[in-house]
């Protein structure tokens, strides 16, 4: 059992990994905020399809369920909407340390609605994990352009993608995680497709290069790493996969250091390890 845990926990960390390195792409594409959300989503659902239709279980879920997946996929949709909107105005560390937080709005959801137990240890650790991650921002706060507004988007992302991610834990009970994927990306790829012609007009990728961006925000973000999260829920404890969110600033900070060659210093490193702290302390009882 409790290996089976640690190789979610690994699991949960990849997929971030991967959403995160999505999340540096979008920076540096040309498409509109929204119609690339809605390529993220289009470009991965005929993945999705080919896998459900191969799969030996392979029947419609019930009306209600159905519903819930299209209504998840809009939850998702907005939470892509805000998120790349977020990014082009303020940080990729303050976006990432906002949505992190979604732990708080997750575990009071499992709590009233899953009748999930809360530990001290847990709410200890929560505490101890959100001062590491500000420590971590905070330190590179100086280093980087943020405003309001981006934040408030940012934190508008955090709330719809903590619905999403309740509305997935609850449907993984009784069906997998391809049927999910398939039908949120589908309740995604309306949303995002109506809003994007209204508010920017459709677009079309212009040359190769920003079709191969597409492809790459596809599969790393929506492929890899929603693909990974939705296996995950339903599998692990609603509240230890919301604190493990809590890695995504760790995460974020770790890959600029490697790939873009970012900053990281003593603060950082710091901000990392009680991070890292606080989520061990946390864990131990879920």
């Amino acid at each position: 059992m409790q290996d089976s845990k640690s190789a979610f926990i690994v699991l949960t960390l990849i997929a971030e990994a991967f959403i995160i390195y999505a999340s540096v792409l979008v920076k540096i594409s040309d498409i509109p905020p929204i119609m690339l959300g809605f390529y993220r989503v289009f470009l991965a659902l005929p993945v999705f399809a080919l896998f459900y239709i191969k799969s030996k279980n392979l029947c419609l879920p019930h009306k209600k369920d159905l519903l819930l997946m299209i209504l998840s996929g809009v939850f998702f949709g907005l939470d892509l909407l805000f998120f790349n909107l977020a990014l082009h105005h303020t940080s990729v560390a303050n976006v990432n340390l906002i949505c992190s937080t979604a732990c708080l709005v997750l575990v009071p959801i499992g709590v009233i609605f899953f009748k999930k137990k809360l530990y001290l240890s847990f709410v200890l650790g929560s505490m101890i994990a959100i001062i590491g991650a500000f420590i971590l921002i905070k330190g590179r706060s100086d280093l980087s352009v943020a405003s309001p507004f981006g934040d408030f988007l940012a934190f508008l992302s955090m709330l719809s993608y903590a619905i999403f991610l309740a509305l997935i834990y609850n449907l993984r009970r009784c069906y997998r995680t391809l049927q999910i994927m398939f039908y949120s990306g589908i309740g995604a790829c309306l949303f995002l497709l109506i809003l994007g012609c209204i508010l920017e007009g459709f677009v079309i990728p212009q040359d190769s290069y920003q079709w191969f961006l597409c492809i790459l925000i596809a599969f790393f973000g929506q492929v890899v790493g929603q693909g990974f999260f939705g296996y995950i829920m339903g599998r692990m404890n609603i509240q230890l996969y919301s604190l493990l969110l809590l890695f995504s600033p760790a995460i974020a900070a770790i890959l600029g250091y490697l790939i873009l060659d970012e900053y990281l210093g003593v603060i950082e490193i710091f901000g990392i390890c009680v991070i890292v702290l606080g989520v061990f302390i946390a864990q131990r009882r879920t």
